[in-house]
């Protein structure tokens, strides 16, 4: 069964066969609170039985695998969505990236002695077919699959997590059985919807300098984050990255939240390409508005987290990750607007805005939470963070507006050299 993806023009109320789009988003979502569950879930687990240090490890190597798998959203997985072509052959893109990707995160792990980072990246494959075809499901509007594959990793989940929880196996095989659950469910599922599962990439050049634009503006983006991450490590210790791992960990359910309302941004701010200027400035205005909401009480809850509630959760690292709750929570807050501008700027495909924007914030982010990191620790980090967030959020939203006015003045006058002039009198 191949999958072909549909975009709904703007006003129309559904596709035949399809669930309309209230309950898409409530499975949508759904779907991002198993995710979000069964993440928070081994993030728990692990933070409880490993030392900081350890925590540090698991950090670095569960971000390499949302670089990776964010790599593939943003070079396949959302042309496909926003182009309207087939969602099989893309999976062999999908699949080569990971490949590549895993290869090169496995050789890390093996040379700094890390078991996390090899078994994230022997299953990085998997992991990101996995987070392909979930995505491809819930962007076409048939998100009941991609339930069935969330509900089942999140079981393997509970599971590893009870057994790690129960010290019946050690932290790094509770990662390993979250890792390697996910990436034999990603490869079954693309086997039963027959998506090759073999690497490749048959893209025209055209359309491969569009996808390696997007993934450069990427890579420069969440990518700086990871290597501001991985310079941290090395230059304040792992014990930091432990330290804000431990208090993202709280933040986890927030932060999928975001991820499952971008997987939805991209088509909702598509549908109305064609509109006018101020429709689609209150299309982003108002989907920016409904997430923001959507995830306030959240942030604000884990914001205000009793301290007990935090040390039964994290054990010992719980004290570590409570003074940095309100910073974090306010760069989770800041990456909507950033996120909402992001998917603008790739509906109107204008990488290189987006690549110039993308090239300065980068430049900035890894010595300014580098430095602040090694001045004021973890505490430093995550106001850098915060900050940095702030700025993301500007420039992204901003710079998205302002090219939506840029394309209106240039198209009034064009309608008014074609407008009739009237008979002289």
């Amino acid at each position: 069964m191949t999958v072909r993806v549909r975009t709904q023009a703007a006003g129309h109320r559904g596709v035949e066969g399809l669930p309309r789009p209230g309950r898409r988003a409530l499975l949508a979502l759904v779907v991002g609170g198993l995710s979000s569950g069964g993440n928070l879930l081994l993030a728990v687990t692990v933070t409880r039985r490993e030392p900081i240090g350890g925590v540090g490890q698991f950090a670095l190597a569960f971000s390499f695998y949302i670089l990776g798998s964010g790599l593939v959203r943003s070079m396949v997985t959302d042309s496909t969505l926003a182009a309207g072509t087939e969602a099989a052959p893309a999976a062999r893109r999908a699949v080569l990236l990971g490949t590549v990707g895993g290869l090169a995160l496995g050789v890390a792990g093996i040379g700094y002695g890390s078991s996390y980072l090899l078994f994230a990246g022997l299953a990085l494959p998997g992991l990101v077919l996995y987070d392909y075809t979930k995505a491809i499901a819930v962007g076409v509007g048939a998100p009941s699959g991609a339930l069935a594959q969330e509900t089942a990793w999140a079981a393997v989940t509970g599971c590893a997590a009870l057994a790690g929880l129960l010290r019946l196996i050690d932290a790094p095989c509770v990662f390993a059985l979250w890792a390697f659950g996910g990436g034999l469910i990603g490869v079954v599922v693309a086997l039963h919807r027959r998506y090759p599962v073999r690497p490749g990439w048959r893209l025209g050049r055209a359309e491969s300098r569009v996808a390696t634009g997007f993934g450069t503006q990427f890579l420069l983006t969440t990518g700086s984050a990871q290597l501001a991450l991985t310079a941290v490590a090395a230059s304040a210790g792992t014990s930091v990255v432990g330290a804000l791992s431990a208090g993202r960990t709280l933040l986890g359910p927030v932060n999928l939240v975001l991820s499952t309302a971008a997987t939805l941004t991209l088509p909702y701010l598509a549908r109305s390409r064609t509109e006018s200027r101020a429709v689609r400035s209150r299309a982003a205005v108002r989907v920016s508005l409904l997430v923001t909401a959507g995830i306030l009480p959240m942030t604000a809850a884990v914001a205000l987290l009793p301290d007990a509630v935090g040390r039964t959760l994290l054990g010992a690292n719980g004290d570590l990750a409570r003074s940095l709750l309100v910073l974090l929570a306010l760069e989770s807050l800041f990456a909507v607007p950033a996120a909402v501008g992001f998917a603008g700027l790739r509906v109107e495909q204008t990488s290189r805005r987006a690549i110039l924007l993308g090239v300065l914030l980068g430049g900035v982010r890894v010595p300014v939470v580098v430095v602040a990191a090694v001045l004021f620790g973890a505490t430093g980090a995550a106001g850098a963070l915060a900050a940095l967030a702030l700025v993301s959020a500007v420039a992204w939203a901003g710079s998205y507006l302002l090219l939506l006015r840029h394309h209106a003045a240039h198209r009034a006058p064009a309608r008014r050299r074609l407008e009739p002039v009237p008979p002289g009198r």
